[in-house]
């Protein structure tokens, strides 16, 4: 849910998977992803050792359905790279671009 007094611009399948994030499940299998992976995959690229705190679905398709959200597959992503370079890689794909040709691994433009 968006926050009182902001408007909530996620689509009808965004809305559905959102509430698995939620769900005891969801964060067991964070824990588990976290513990196997404690760095951010992005920054590890970059040569750079920072914490992840984000359990990331490598397919954006993948939570189209309950059994794929739970399932992945998943990275683990900082903040920072989990926020901005990942949403903007989302972003080129879903206009059908090629987001490796866009962003180097520190997640500025190449």
């Amino acid at each position: 849910m968006a926050s009182a007094g902001r408007r909530d611009d996620r689509s009808a399948e965004a809305l559905e998977y959102r509430r698995l994030y939620k769900t005891r499940r969801w964060q067991r299998t964070r824990k588990d992803q976290l513990s196997a992976h404690p760095l951010c995959a992005m920054c590890q690229e970059g040569g750079r050792v920072t914490p992840a705190t984000i359990c990331n679905h490598v397919d954006k398709k993948s939570k189209q359905t309950e059994k794929g959200f739970f399932a992945g597959p998943f990275n683990s992503l900082c903040a920072t790279h989990h926020d901005s370079t990942q949403q903007r890689v989302e972003s080129r794909e879903a206009r059908g671009m090629n987001p490796q040709q866009a962003f180097g691994a520190d997640g500025w433009p190449l």
